[in-house]
């Protein structure tokens, strides 16, 4: 069995774990999206995306954590001048108020499943965020999010560079 290691300390083994699970997340880890490594011909959003997406695969799932999950956490993982990445945990039943955020704001679905509503001129709409997918949510976009089991996701909030 292999230990994984979170910003909180090592993370108790689980069975079905292998040294090569452990390089497979290595490899992952290099390949992470980072601002120096994308294209600057990039449209709002699509770099949060990128990172998102990236430190999505090499996050540890609620599922996999010593601890059982039993309300909902959020630890802030990386503050740069551009932007703060956040790893969420939400056990089955967690809403988040509906709120909006002044700038763009990319998240990406590690395990589980999150509902997320929108609210725009056209009305509510509510998507299913799946693990492994990556969503961006553009400024001013009131929106909420539910789980609707165990979930992990990663957060990149964009800051006002102006």
């Amino acid at each position: 069995m292999v230990s994984a290691m979170t910003s909180s300390g090592p993370v108790a083994p689980h069975s079905g774990a292998t040294a090569d699970d452990v390089n497979s997340w290595q490899r992952t880890a290099s390949r992470s999206a980072h601002p120096s490594a994308v294209g600057a011909m990039l449209e709002p959003g699509d770099l949060l995306l990128e990172i998102a997406a990236g430190l999505g695969h090499v996050v540890v799932p609620a599922e996999l954590l010593a601890s059982r999950i039993t309300r909902f956490s959020k630890e802030l993982v990386l503050s740069t001048p551009a932007y703060d990445v956040w790893i969420m945990h939400w056990p089955a039943g967690t809403m988040a108020d509906l709120h909006s955020h002044e700038q763009y704001v990319a998240f990406h679905i590690v395990s589980g499943e999150l509902l997320e509503q929108r609210v725009t001129v056209e009305g509510t709409r509510t998507f299913v965020r799946s693990a492994g997918t990556t969503t961006a949510v553009p400024p001013n976009t009131p929106h909420r999010l539910s789980s609707t089991s165990t979930a992990t996701s990663v957060h990149v909030h964009a800051k006002d560079l102006r």
